[in-house]
């Protein structure tokens, strides 16, 4: 039987914006307005981008044993996704506030709290369905030696690795030595090189470099530009097929790795991959939301 599992590895988080016209400085209170809450969390949004598109998908993490614990859990239903979720009964569900000024300036604080007890064990526990996985897709809202421990464990099954390096971290030779397909935008491309962000460099030459450290397949996510596919000794530039008016991006990069993994699970080429993720993505910027923003697979035109 051929192995078609994704399993991914990661963080849910929900995220409470409020507007205001003014920051508050210490001691003081300021009026809000438009406050929302929603689900987020970048392995969480990554395992629903990919079942949405069609993926066999298999979610680890955590949650508190709260509200927002059983909301995940509900949403996890709903998506229809395969969710090996721990509850922990001394810390909370992920949550990240944020608030935005009149002038669109933000300010964001986030406690990684639950999430962050997925530890080797529960990697061990997981091991028969990690070793019948064709691709284990992680970020970097998860621990770090966790990550490591898993991606090493993938490896010596046979299963492909895909790392989104976001946000960026700094990441362990070991994990590096253990990804097969890493997928940076430009700016977390520079930092995993140790480049300062100000400073011009070509997306190729980053690509080059990154493959330099033992990663076999690099894909720099380039936003409306598409993405820059660095497999082998070819580089390539694949642009996304239709223009689109963006009118929200968070997220879009979530929907891309999902993307990603399914049309690589299916067996496309690298290039079928990156073309099948660019449009996924083309088309979530086009709606306001992250969840709400991630198409179906029916929504894509093969």
């Amino acid at each position: 039987m051929t192995k078609s599992r994704i399993m991914v590895y990661g963080s849910y988080a929900v995220g409470m914006t409020m507007g205001c016209d003014r920051f508050p400085i210490a001691g003081q209170t300021v009026p809000g307005s438009n406050f929302q809450q929603f689900h987020g969390g970048k392995g969480s949004n990554q395992a629903i981008a990919a079942a949405r598109l069609g993926g066999n998908v298999s979610f680890i993490s955590c949650v508190g044993e709260d509200a927002l614990g059983d909301a995940a859990m509900q949403l996890f239903h709903d998506e229809k996704l395969d969710a090996r979720i721990k509850k922990s009964k001394k810390n909370a569900t992920d949550v990240g506030f944020v608030m935005v000024e009149s002038t669109g300036e933000n300010r964001i604080i986030i406690n990684f709290s639950a999430s962050m007890e997925v530890g080797k064990a529960d990697i061990d526990a997981l091991s028969q369905e990690l070793s019948e996985s064709k691709i284990l897709l992680m970020q970097m809202e998860a621990d770090i030696e966790t990550m490591t421990y898993a991606a090493k464990k993938a490896r010596e099954n046979g299963v492909m690795v895909i790392f989104n390096p976001a946000p960026y971290r700094k990441m362990p030779k070991e994990l590096i030595e253990n990804v097969d397909v890493i997928t940076p935008n430009e700016s977390e491309a520079k930092e995993m090189l140790g480049i300062a962000s100000d400073e011009k460099v070509e997306a190729k030459e980053l690509g080059k470099q990154l493959q330099g450290l033992g990663i076999p397949h690099v894909v720099i996510t380039l936003g409306s530009d598409g993405a820059l596919l660095c497999s082998g000794g070819d580089i390539q530039l694949i642009g996304v097929k239709d223009k689109v008016k963006a009118v929200d991006t968070t997220g879009a990069g979530d929907t891309f790795a999902g993307a990603l993994a399914v049309a690589i699970s299916e067996g496309k080429t690298y290039q079928q991959a990156v073309e099948f993720a660019n449009q996924a993505a083309s088309i979530s910027v086009t709606r306001n939301g992250v969840i709400e923003g991630i198409p179906y697979r029916t929504e894509l035109v093969e």
